[in-house]
């Protein structure tokens, strides 16, 4: 939610395709949206906001659940810089109150990574607390992090024996075996961010997937 200090998720358009970013898990309704930079992106919503969806009427009631990102040919708008990234801010009411959530939107090519973000309450130490999982929750394909982790030893960002490299390991192969991406990275040692980084590695750079073997594992789907 922008209030620990971490880079807010990154939403990549890619050409032809739009993202969704679902509120619908966690109850919420998104009362008003902030795109700063709309000269390559445009925002539209399932329900009714005051500027979205209202044609110019007023909005009875106002709210939303859904909203959705579409990439356009970057205009031309007096005042504004040329970007190719920019903060998305979404203001909802719940039974816990108002939350202000961030993400970062930004332009990409090729086929995109997944199509629908949800945005959804985890269970954390505090009961009152609500955060939603990063765009790495949402990418449920292990070669991405396979990639990344190439990539990112070819790079020498990661180095060949080191612990860290095991701890990546074990959280790949984890996540080949079926378990869901937050529970693999908690075991295996490693934080959120880091597979974040991972899927970003994965998703831009080179280089070939590393295999593991498939091991013989008790979750079930």
């Amino acid at each position: 939610m922008g209030q620990s200090g971490s880079s807010p998720p990154l939403i990549e358009l890619s050409p032809g395709y739009g993202v969704n970013i679902s509120f619908i898990p966690t109850g919420e309704i998104v009362k008003k949206v902030w795109l700063d930079n709309p000269s390559f992106a445009t925002l539209d919503v399932d329900g009714c906001l005051s500027g979205l969806g209202s044609q110019g009427k007023p909005c009875q009631p106002n709210g939303a659940r859904v909203l959705h990102l579409r990439g356009i040919n970057p205009l031309n708008i007096p005042g504004l810089p040329k970007t190719t990234s920019t903060l998305l801010t979404a203001i909802t009411s719940g039974t816990s109150g108002q939350r202000v959530y961030l993400f970062r939107v930004a332009l990409a090519s090729g086929t995109p990574q997944y199509h629908t973000i949800e945005v959804t309450p985890v269970s954390v130490s505090t009961p009152s607390n609500t955060k939603y999982r990063s765009i790495v929750d949402s990418i449920s394909d292990y070669s991405v992090f396979s990639r990344g982790l190439t990539v990112a030893m070819q790079r020498g960002l990661i180095r060949t024996g080191q612990p860290l490299e095991t701890r990546i390991r074990n959280f790949l192969a984890r996540v080949q075996a079926g378990e869901p991406i937050e529970s693999a990275a908690s075991t295996s040692g490693i934080s959120l961010n880091l597979v974040e980084r991972l899927a970003q590695l994965g998703r831009t750079g080179t280089g070939n997937p590393v295999l593991i073997p498939a091991r013989t594992s008790a979750h079930t789907k």
